[in-house]
């Protein structure tokens, strides 16, 4: 998908209905930019709109779309303060249009580097149902996957 998008100069968007929520972006931010909580973990145990990142250093659970909560080490919970997303940020037809009209690049959560971990991570999870055992990523070995 990547490979054609490029070719065809295509833009591909991932839209997780949670990509619009204001703590959201910036709990990506806090992970992406600043590696606030170290090697990333996914937490989606259940069909929920929040989330939870665990990482080596810290936690960050997003448990409302303009909630965030943050813990480091054995410092005590933390509530960031969550700019308000603006714009083409606040919503994802707002979003679409700026990326086809030109005025924005798809970014963060909704990049087409994001959709290619979570395909790997799916076809990683396919491959393990299937053949009953553990599938390591990045799946090539040798290869090293840049942190999101």
């Amino acid at each position: 998908m990547k490979a054609a998008a490029e070719r065809g100069a295509i833009h591909v968007i991932v839209n997780c209905e949670t990509t619009w929520y204001p703590a959201n972006q910036t709990a990506y931010v806090l992970v992406h930019d600043r590696k606030a909580i170290g090697d990333m973990r996914w937490n989606w145990p259940f069909d929920r709109k929040d989330m939870e990142l665990y990482g080596r250093s810290g936690q960050l659970m997003v448990p409302a779309r303009e909630k965030l909560r943050a813990r480091s080490g054995d410092a005590g919970e933390t509530e960031p303060n969550i700019p308000m997303l603006t714009d083409a940020q606040a919503d994802p037809l707002s979003y679409l249009a700026a990326v086809v009209r030109g005025e924005i690049q798809p970014a963060g959560p909704s990049s087409i580097e994001v959709n290619m971990v979570v395909t790997e991570i799916l076809d990683a999870a396919r491959a393990s149902a299937r053949t009953g055992k553990r599938i390591d990523l990045p799946a090539k070995s040798g290869t090293t996957r840049r942190s999101l």
